[in-house]
């Protein structure tokens, strides 16, 4: 068992937490639970198989925060977790994950400020927070993710004004940002202004650019956006825009 390199155990009805002594399998380095009953905390033992790359806890009853331990797997690429009961914020430590691409954290009950550190997540393409409760402002330094694609930031009670530095972003396929407290002016620069996949954002907007059919911004109506507040739902789909 101690060369073990793959484990998969998923969707077999496994209930209670995961014994210690499966940490203790250094070499592995994919782990499948997904789709279990299992439950409790993560151990702290979780950062032994140095080596682990795939990580699969989703779907499961685990609860508790998201222990430093687990940020501790440099080598881990694949990282999905949503889908059960975590609680309090997502620690500024995920951003020690540099090698990460693919990370999931929906569908739990974590909260709090999203931390700037998601900005040295380098290597990351997919990044799935939907269905929390973040709140506070979207980070302006997300822009400094080179290689996303896919951003899920809806279903939280994110504020503020979407930042124009995510005009930066050249690689965005999908970036939804909608069900939450957002407000201001809506960008139209980059892949805001024509984007090549779906993008569906839904939040309050007084004004932006003529084609999004809102009053046109003016420093009147920026610094007093809560006021008038339109609701207002934009499907970008290859490039066309559809308004309802």
């Amino acid at each position: 068992m101690n060369r073990l390199h793959e484990l998969g155990l998923s969707v077999n009805a496994l209930e209670g937490s995961i014994p210690d002594s499966l940490y203790q399998l250094v070499r592995m380095s994919n782990l499948y639970l997904e789709m279990n009953a299992l439950s409790g905390p993560i151990s702290t033992s979780i950062n032994n198989p140095t080596n682990l790359r795939v990580l699969y806890l989703n779907s499961n009853n685990f609860s508790s925060g998201i222990p430093p331990a687990l940020c501790e797997l440099k080598n881990l690429i694949w990282l999905y977790l949503q889908d059960n009961f975590f609680t309090g914020e997502l620690p500024s430590y995920v951003g020690n994950l540099v090698a990460v691409d693919k990370m999931d954290f929906s569908v739990n009950q974590l909260s709090g400020e999203l931390p700037v550190s998601l900005s040295r997540l380098q290597m990351l393409e997919y990044l799935n927070l939907s269905k929390n409760s973040f709140d506070g402002n979207i980070p302006e330094q997300l822009d400094h993710i080179l290689n996303r694609d896919t951003i899920y930031l809806f279903h939280n009670k994110l504020s503020g004004e979407i930042p124009k530095s995510l005009e930066k972003f050249q690689h965005i396929q999908v970036l939804d940002l909608s069900f939450n407290l957002l407000k201001g002016e809506i960008p139209s620069g980059g892949k805001f202004a024509n984007l090549s996949a779906e993008s569906f954002l839904r939040y309050y907007a007084p004004c932006g650019a003529p084609k999004f059919h809102v009053p046109v911004c003016s420093d009147g109506a920026k610094k007093h956006n809560n006021v008038n507040i339109l609701r207002v739902d934009i499907f970008l789909v290859s490039g066309v825009l559809h308004l309802y």
